[in-house]
């Protein structure tokens, strides 16, 4: 279940042996003997949930891939019972990319210099950097990981919190076992976590609470992982000095919230992902699952339905 634009993609991918049904475009999927695997995009990609053609497909399914990392947004009971995978690790590279980019945008004061006239007001008051600095990870996973490799260099100080608790396979990173410890300590907070019922509004007011003052809020994961009126809160309390977000809750914010008409905060419109191939990373790693399943090998990406990652 992908947008018909792609489905040729899909097509050339696999080759004639396969046959794509085009579920979104109205193609009725012939009648099978057996369960057959079904492709689907980003909940938010369909409209914000799936239609009932999209949900009787899986309804026959015996596995269940997603393009995105997330799978929130679709109904898990109707995945109940089969294999799901997502894809995992395919535009974390880019995420930490963009990521890394943020965090210097905030500490180098972009776009503030480029528009300064004179570097009068930067004398009295320098730019800054991230040498020294730390930065917490809500979640340690694909992008979690892939930033702290970008970061490794940088002189930063590395925290991270996991579901698991395990340590970090980075020496260069320091696994915490609270959120307040964790926002307690960081300058910088990135959330890079699957959204489910245990992080939803993870950062709530009690959170922002806790938190060092000026505290860099970075969102590269999903809206509702932070309460938006809280962030309001905590930005006018000066709690927070800067927020980047590349998602919201809603999303899009509406054209007259607050957080349109702070000039601390940075609204992405859910790029982060992009890079040149981004979408073609995910087809190709539906492809080699697909290989996988026919042969009954191990699939990439599995995901665990109740957890909700």
């Amino acid at each position: 279940m992908i947008p018909s634009p792609f489905v040729d993609q899909i097509r050339s991918r696999l080759g004639a042996e396969a046959h794509v049904v085009d579920v979104l475009g109205g193609e009725v999927a012939p009648a099978s003997s057996g369960p057959v695997p079904v492709l689907v995009m980003p909940p938010a990609a369909l409209g914000g949930s799936p239609t009932a053609a999209v949900l009787a497909a899986v309804e026959r399914a015996g596995w269940v891939h997603f393009l995105s990392t997330g799978i929130d947004g679709f109904p898990l009971d109707r995945l109940a019972g089969r294999t799901v995978t997502c894809g995992r690790g395919a535009n974390s590279p880019a995420i930490a990319e963009l990521t890394v980019g943020l965090l210097l945008a905030a500490e180098k004061r972009i776009p503030q210099i480029w528009e300064a006239r004179t570097n009068e007001p930067f004398l009295a008051e320098p730019l800054g950097t991230l040498v020294g600095r730390t930065v917490g990870l809500i979640g340690f996973g694909s992008i979690g990981q892939e930033l702290a490799r970008r970061l490794d260099g940088f002189g930063t100080r590395l925290l991270a919190l996991r579901r698991s608790g395990r340590p970090a396979e980075q020496p260069t990173v320091t696994v915490v076992r609270t959120l307040p410890e964790l926002v307690g300590e960081a300058d910088h907070l990135v959330v890079a976590a699957p959204l489910t019922p245990d992080t939803d509004r993870l950062l709530d007011d009690a959170a922002f609470a806790v938190t060092k003052p000026g505290l860099h809020l970075v969102n590269v994961a999903r809206g509702r992982i932070v309460d938006t009126d809280a962030l309001v809160r905590a930005l006018a309390a000066g709690t927070v000095s800067r927020a980047s977000l590349d998602v919201t809750d809603p999303e899009p914010l509406p054209a007259d919230h607050p957080l349109r008409h702070d000039a601390r905060v940075r609204i992405l419109p859910h790029l982060s992902w992009s890079a040149p191939g981004g979408l073609s990373r995910g087809f190709d790693l539906f492809a080699d699952n697909l290989q996988r399943w026919c042969e009954g090998r191990p699939l990439h990406g599995v995901v665990d339905v109740e957890a909700g990652y």
